[in-house]
């Protein structure tokens, strides 16, 4: 599997939008705490650049991009933009999901 980091940037003014959809949005990002082709290794928001990080194991990048799209945020118009980029953990916590 690769590790792969998602940062989203909000919508403008999107504020109200994900208060209401982001339990959804949780229980949806939780689902692949577990095994599986796609597997959440942590996420969280980034205050400062109102967005979030999310940091995945995936077999592929399509596989990563299908989550992603699925994501209640993304389907209510809440993300203005998602990065993926790979991502190679050699030390710390996460290093065991190294390529």
């Amino acid at each position: 599997m690769t590790v792969f980091a998602v940062e989203y940037a909000y919508a403008e003014n999107s504020t109200e939008l994900r208060d209401e959809h982001r339990p959804a949005h949780r229980e949806y990002l939780g689902g692949f705490l577990g095994e599986g082709s796609v597997r959440l290794l942590a996420s969280g928001p980034t205050p400062v650049s109102d967005g979030a990080l999310l940091i995945f194991a995936a077999e592929s990048h399509v596989a990563l991009e299908d989550v992603l799209s699925n994501d209640p945020f993304q389907l209510v118009g809440a993300v203005g933009s998602a990065t993926i980029t790979e991502w190679n953990p050699v030390m710390g916590l996460l290093k065991e999901f190294a390529s």
